[in-house]
């Protein structure tokens, strides 16, 4: 039997359609790596913005370790982007109105909504375990929910937004549509409006 020539062989509909599956796979393998890289790094600016918080409450930090915070780790990982003051206080940012009792009121109910999640998390009443609760509740959150938003659109829901509901709401759309949210920000002005009234 005859060999095929090279541009025989790249002219063949077999080997079009094994070209078509290898890009399709190496398309898949790199959406797979952007999203585990996505949901590292909200859980590492989850626990910066974490960590600054519970420092400045327990050891009664100012601001400006803030600023202080950016320095150091520009130093420490120089060829990293994402530290810059501006950034790390978003991390912060993103932390506090997450862990904000006025959002974890608004946003308990609609979590609880999505098909099972947060079932037994967060008791319907203050008592002596909800505080425990509100831990695991956060952790749920960011774990399940969260990280499967892209950094950016965290980034523009905490500049846009500044109503607990509303940020709910973005949150909740971002997840379920999986569409680039500066799209949903024209709804921002009448559902801020809503949120206040």
């Amino acid at each position: 039997m005859k060999k095929p020539t090279d541009i025989t062989v790249t002219m063949s509909a077999d080997y079009r359609q094994f070209i078509e599956e290898l890009k399709a796979r190496v398309t898949a393998a790199r959406i797979s790596a952007a999203r585990a890289v996505n949901n590292d790094a909200i859980l590492l600016y989850w626990d910066i913005g974490r960590g600054i918080v519970e420092k400045q409450q327990s050891l009664g930090w100012g601001d400006a370790v803030v600023e202080i915070v950016a320095a150091d780790l520009r130093r420490a990982f120089p060829g990293m982007r994402g530290f810059s003051p501006d950034s790390v206080w978003r991390m912060r940012q993103f932390y506090s109105e997450y862990a904000d009792s006025e959002f974890l009121e608004q946003a308990v109910p609609e979590f609880r909504k999505l098909n099972g999640f947060l079932e037994q998390s967060v008791p319907e009443t203050a008592s002596t375990g909800a505080a425990l609760c509100k831990i695991e509740f956060l952790s749920k959150l960011v774990n399940e929910l969260l990280i499967r938003i892209p950094w950016g659109h965290h980034v523009e829901i905490l500049k846009k937004v500044k109503a607990p509901v509303a940020g709910t709401f973005y949150s909740l759309l971002a997840f379920y549509n999986r569409e680039n949210i500066l799209e949903f920000s024209r709804l921002e002005f009448s559902l801020t409006r809503l949120a206040r009234a």
